[in-house]
Order: structure tokens, then sequence, then C-alpha cells
């Protein structure tokens, strides 16, 4: 039996979000489920394909674009839903859930909440005093404001009345139970990656700065939220007993302020010979600097809203045969002492240090660890069992199953 779902993102279309243009765009259909996404499409303004559906977009130029742009799809929804749609599904909306759960009862379908990361509890984080200074009392009203609205609007209103709500982790499906949610009305869809058949087909990066160092990588955002300075003070450690060591940042900072302290921090410290910052960039090429690493680095804070993340950098340094270094993060200790593909550290400069240095003295026990979690994360975390198990996850629920 195919299905198919009418599908509201947060993201803008074509995503970077693998969880969206991986699972949803091709490995979902494969396994008889289509979407057909709503989306506000930025840049120029070109048609995108998606292939596993229809795609519905609106262009948006500008902040105030993008916000009418956001509205507008949400009431949209109103008039997409159709007779072969088995379901309205929103990702990471909030008062777009709230559109798509109206839209779903006017039309009869069954209403899906993906929940991806708990925004009202992260905006609720930023509205807290910053010792930092980077975000002002202001700014941190704002935030405040915007986490209370959202909360109110996605635990009270949005979820109890979802017929079913997809989670990023069995942390975050926990979380929810203590906003009252029946555990059976939530399924865990953790992270993922797509699994390179043979990276030795896969050319390490052609970068210079690189050549004969010994390579530590990060990749994704740099966020002082995540304790992403972790990283650089343990470089300061390390350097002293391995002075080529290379810490490489293939990513950057969302916030230009937070760039500029880490900036900062790397020259306060004096290791503007031995951290890199790359800024973002496309996946194949940031994916080749993991053909170079020794070590990959995971740091994130436990806070209410990383608590129950399912980090993906984890899976992706394991499916290339990368260790891992990283705190214990539920999700990240479960898969560390799932595969042994890595070491579960202290989330403090020392404990990262201490994880590198024993790494970096033992390469043999590091490529031992990198090719465990090679061996067991497909298993664990590859696209094809995460959208397999999914898969028939929706059919059971098409088919009316007791959630």
């Amino acid at each position: 039996m195919n299905i198919r779902l009418l599908y509201l993102t947060r993201e803008p279309f074509p995503t970077f979000r693998v969880d969206v243009a991986t699972l949803f765009g091709r490995y979902l259909p494969r396994f008889g489920v289509y979407s057909d996404i709503v989306a506000v499409r930025e840049g120029d303004g070109g048609e995108c394909a998606w292939e596993a559906g229809r795609a519905f977009t609106r262009l948006a130029r500008g902040r105030g674009g993008r916000i009418r742009a956001r509205l507008m799809l949400a009431l949209d929804l109103f008039r997409l839903v159709r007779a072969d749609h088995a379901a309205v599904q929103v990702r990471d909306r909030i008062f777009g859930a709230l559109l798509g759960l109206w839209a779903a009862r006017l039309r009869g379908k069954p209403f899906y909440y993906w929940m991806s990361f708990p925004f009202p509890d992260y905006w609720l984080e930023r509205g807290s005093p910053d010792p930092s200074g980077l975000a002002g009392p202001g700014r941190r009203l704002l935030f405040r404001l915007r986490g209370r609205l959202s909360s109110w609007l996605l635990y009270r209103l949005v979820l109890p009345a979802a017929d079913h709500v997809f989670v990023q982790s069995d942390a975050m499906r926990t979380m929810l139970e203590r906003h009252g949610l029946p555990a059976a009305r939530m399924t865990p869809v953790p992270m993922g990656a797509t699994i390179p058949e043979r990276i030795e087909d896969i050319p390490p990066v052609d970068d210079p700065r690189l050549a004969g160092r010994r390579v530590v990588v990060y990749l994704g955002a740099l966020e002082r939220a995540r304790r992403s300075e972790v990283m650089i003070e343990a470089m300061a450690a390390v350097r002293k007993e391995f002075p080529q060591a290379f810490l490489v940042f293939v990513g950057d900072a969302e916030d230009p302020g937070e760039r500029l302290w880490f900036d900062a921090l790397v020259r306060e410290l004096g290791l503007q010979d031995h951290v890199l910052f790359t800024g973002w960039l496309p996946a194949e090429q940031a994916r080749r600097y993991l053909r170079t690493a020794e070590i990959g680095l995971s740091p994130c804070a436990r806070t209410p809203s990383l608590e129950v993340a399912s980090p993906t950098k984890v899976i992706e340094y394991m499916a290339w045969g990368v260790p891992v270094v990283a705190n214990d993060l539920p999700d990240q200790a479960y898969l560390i002492g799932e595969t042994g593909g890595g070491l579960c550290v202290p989330l403090t400069p020392e404990g990262f240090a201490a994880g590198i240095l024993q790494l970096l003295r033992d390469p043999a026990a590091a490529r031992r660890m990198g090719e465990a979690g090679r061996r067991a994360i497909p298993g664990l975390r590859s696209y094809e069992v995460i959208a397999r198990s999914l898969a028939e996850k929706y059919r059971q629920l098409a088919g009316g199953v007791a959630q």
C-alpha cells in the first residue's frame, strides 16, 4: 500500500537537512511512502525538483517576505489537502502546526507532528542571562516571550491534539511524557546517515594546510550554547605533546558575533597555527575532510533542549571510519557504547584533550575504533534501515492500528 503525506516543513526548499532531503526525498519512496512538500523557497526563485512527490512553494526574499510566505504556506494547507493524502504532517512549525491541525480536521485527515528539536525550550534558554554579553536584554526578552507563547501553543494545544508525534530520540519522548503526552502516541526517529560503500574511492581533501598534520575534525555549527569552545581549549593541551595536531572546523557559527568570539579565543590561546575554520562547504567537499581526519569531535552541552538531540556528526564520523571523541549526551553515549567506535569523555577541555591524546598516542587502537564504528553503524543508523521502519509505522497508522 502506497502512502502520500502533505508535509509542511520549517526548512526552506530545497533543504540541507538530511532527515528531510534524504529520508523523505530519497529513501521513503523506495518503501512506498511519498510526500507533497510545502515549504518556503529562497534564492533566485528557480523551481527545484522533489522526486518524492509534488512541491508547493512560495518565494521569499528578506525577513519580511519569509514571514509572509511562511504564513501563507500554512494557510495553503486548507486548499492543498486532497483525497489521496493519508495525513497532514508538520515539521517544527508551531503556529503553522495549529493551522495544519485545523486543515486536517476540516478534511477528515489524521494530523502528525514531526519534532526534530524542542524550539520552545531552546528559545527560553536563549532568554536566560547571558554572561558573554553577546545577547542584550531586549533580545533576551524577545526570546523569553517567543518561548513562552510557543511552549503554550505546542505543549498545550498542538501535541495533545495530534494523532501521532514523531520525535528525534528516546530522550525526547521521555521529555514529552513529562508534558502529559502518552508514549504510545510517539515514535522516535533518530538521525541517520547515508553510508558510503567504498570510502577508499573518495579522495581526501586537497588542502595544503593539512600536509604533515595530525588532523582532528569537527563537522557542523559552532555555538557557545553547545560548548563548542571546549574543542579549542582542549587543543591548547594537545599541541604541547603533538605540535603537528591540527583542528579543522568544517562549518561556521550562525551568529556572526559568536564567530568573532571563537576567532578571538583562538588568538588568545595562540592557536592560529593549530585551528582552521573552513566555513560552510558543500556536503561532498566537507566529507572529504573526513578522509584526512584521524579523529572526529562531537561536544554537545546537556541543556534541556540539547539533551534530547540526536547529533548527526557522530553517525557520519562512524560511517566514514573515523573514531569519535564525544561527551555523554544520551544518543551519543548510546552509539559509542553499541559500536565501540570512539570514546565518551567529560564535556570539559581536560576531558576532550585526554580523549584526543589517547587516540593520537595509539593510532592502531584509533583505527580499530574507526573500523568498529564503520562495521556497526549501518545496522543502527543507515537511512535504509530507518526508512524501512518508518514506512511500516506510517502503514500501521494508516491502517488504524492502536496508537
